[in-house]
């Protein structure tokens, strides 16, 4: 057995893990200083504030525009290739003149809504099809509350390819993979900057998706070397098209030709190892489809039906959000339900080809209209509407909880402390096993009381418990999941990973304080690190750690001398796996 023996450090500097990119930095300073958190909210606060979860559900309902995507689109298309290695010097085509279109349209919108959006450029350095140097195109829409920096961001890669993955010279139409992704992000920054929210909101348009992620992997180094607090990321790409086909990427569409525009996959990240398809990734696809199903569907003619999937992405295919997932950052990605291809190019298959348009003109003869669409966009409508809804609600929701829980013979208590007891109403997700759901089979409600106790599970079953703070009919990000059965009650990040985090000893403590962590078996990726948050959720600190088999005994120092209750996480691979709770005098 070996003892590791680590000072963990309150003031810890980070230096940048980025060996995909170097000089990565944001071109606008006012930009950087917002994603920082370091600027004053009343420079943005618009002379009529907007910020009612029912206006922000109706008004985003209300004001996506199908003729304005298409208009985006036909416009992107003009470009003719955007393949991240192409020319960056014309006005008329390259990747170059769509960014800087992107660019003006999100100064069009800022202009449009008080110069509230500020708009940069992510640049980095990495040789990527001949070129050496990127950009992404963003735009920020600060908080009205500084004393939560938490970033909201939502993404969909601009670039895109032919069968050739570096072929410059092509016709790279690109219109669902990824245009789809790029314009719900256009029309998201356009609507969205009327309102004022809490939390910071980033709009971004990756590049370099199509040869490694290396866009999207710059934010998420960005992001993790400042140590930016981060609440999550919305990922889309390829959310425009209904026609399934024929070497779809599985888990996919049932057949050739096959259309599906009533439903939209999420992707996420589950712990590995773990049956019960659990993590906070998957907590966020859950809060994104209780609020389609609660608060949008009854709203649209044609409803949208969330489809939450166990793997992480397609059968050998990735997405942006991985690298968000990989710093430990919660995302998911949104997906048509029928994809055109397996981004291998072939025929008879739209996606990495020359035939990724928006559609045909099959009058005969042709009147230059399109009226066959293999992008739809009252579909593209909907995934819009879904991501808003969803980013607008969790830029104003209340902190995520942490509830403690407590096994009865046939339920459990829930019991909420701290700040937590402010609210007094709270939601809680039930899901059972054996019901093969990745949703929650019941979720009920709580008013006035910080006390809940839900009695009459079976037996025979176990449960995966989990509560939401709500505040102004906003539910807070879901709590972690808990399981239930008649043996007693488990966190389930736990489960099956052979490691325990015992409670920190003394405490309360004042100066130093030791926690014992106990590591079962050898671990893959030994790289872990402990979460510090104030009572509010922000975080205090990101610290490492190195565990090894045996007995791990951590030994903290309080030199920046907090005061109060503090909970501290152990997170491993992006993973919690324990969180308790700590007083410092």
């Amino acid at each position: 057995m070996k003892n590791s023996f680590l000072t963990l450090l309150l003031l810890f500097t980070f230096t940048t893990v980025s060996v995909a990119q170097t000089n990565i930095t944001v071109s606008n300073s006012i930009a950087d200083n917002i994603l920082h958190g370091n600027y004053d909210p009343a420079d943005y606060t618009p002379s009529t504030i907007l910020n009612n979860p029912d206006s922000i559900l109706h008004g985003i309902i209300n004001d996506v525009s199908t003729y304005t995507l298409l208009a985006y689109l036909q416009k992107i298309n003009s470009y003719y290739n955007r393949n991240s290695g192409s020319d960056t010097t014309s006005s008329t085509h390259g990747i170059g003149a769509v960014r800087r279109w992107i660019y003006s349209k999100f100064e069009e919108f800022s202009a449009a809504n008080e110069n509230r959006l500020v708009v940069s450029y992510l640049d980095f350095d990495k040789a990527i099809c001949g070129m050496g140097h990127h950009r992404n195109v963003f735009c920020v829409l600060p908080g009205m509350d500084t004393t939560n920096k938490e970033i909201l961001l939502v993404e969909g890669h601009f670039d895109t390819r032919c069968e050739g993955g570096c072929d410059t010279a092509c016709y790279s139409p690109g219109m669902d993979d990824n245009g789809s992704g790029a314009v719900l992000v256009m029309e998201l920054a356009r609507i969205m900057s009327r309102y004022a929210f809490d939390h910071t909101i980033v709009f971004t348009t990756p590049t370099g998706e199509d040869q490694g992620l290396y866009g999207a992997t710059a934010w998420a180094n960005y992001i993790y070397s400042h140590s930016m607090p981060f609440m999550a990321c919305f990922n889309n790409d390829v959310v425009g098209g209904t026609i399934c086909g024929m070497t779809s990427s599985p888990p996919s569409c049932p057949g050739y030709n096959d259309i599906d525009s009533t439903h939209v996959r999420i992707f996420s990240y589950s712990y590995l190892n773990d049956s019960t398809r659990n993590s906070k990734h998957k907590q966020l696809a859950r809060y994104i489809k209780l609020h389609q199903e609660e608060r949008i569907n009854p709203l649209l003619e044609t409803p949208l039906t969330i489809n939450i999937m166990i793997r992480e992405d397609r059968l050998g295919r990735g997405g942006d959000q991985i690298p968000f997932r990989q710093k430990g950052y919660t995302a998911v990605r949104f997906c048509e339900q029928n994809e055109n291809g397996d981004g291998t190019g072939t025929p008879p298959d739209r996606q990495h080809t020359t035939n990724d348009i928006i559609g045909l003109d099959t009058t005969a003869p042709p009147d230059g209209v399109i009226d066959t669409f293999f992008v739809d966009m009252r579909y593209l409508r909907r995934n819009i509407i879904a991501n808003g809804v969803n980013l607008g609600f969790l830029a104003i929701s209340p902190p995520q909880p942490a509830p403690v829980f407590n096994p009865l013979p046939d339920g459990v208590e829930i019991d909420l402390e701290g700040s937590d007891t402010l609210f007094k109403h709270y939601r809680v997700g039930i899901r059972s096993q054996g019901s093969g759901s990745l949703y929650f089979d019941t979720v009920m409600t709580f008013m006035n009381t910080h006390h809940l106790v839900i009695n009459g599970l079976s037996t025979s079953k176990t449960y995966y418990i989990s509560v939401m703070n709500v505040e102004n009919s906003v539910e807070s990000l879901i709590s972690d999941e808990y399981s239930w059965s008649t043996v007693g009650i488990r966190k389930i990040p736990e489960h099956g990973t052979g490691i325990n985090m015992n409670q920190n000893m003394p405490n309360p403590a004042s100066e130093t304080t030791t926690v014992l962590i106990d590591v079962l078996q050898p671990l893959i990726k030994p790289d872990a690190e402990i979460i510090i948050k104030d009572m509010t959720g922000r975080v205090m600190d990101r610290i490492p750690v190195r565990l090894m088999t045996g007995a791990n005994k951590i030994t903290y120092s309080n030199i920046k001398r907090l005061q109060g209750l503090f909970t501290y996480s152990l997170s491993v691979e992006g993973r919690i796996i324990q969180t308790r709770k700590m007083v410092l005098l």
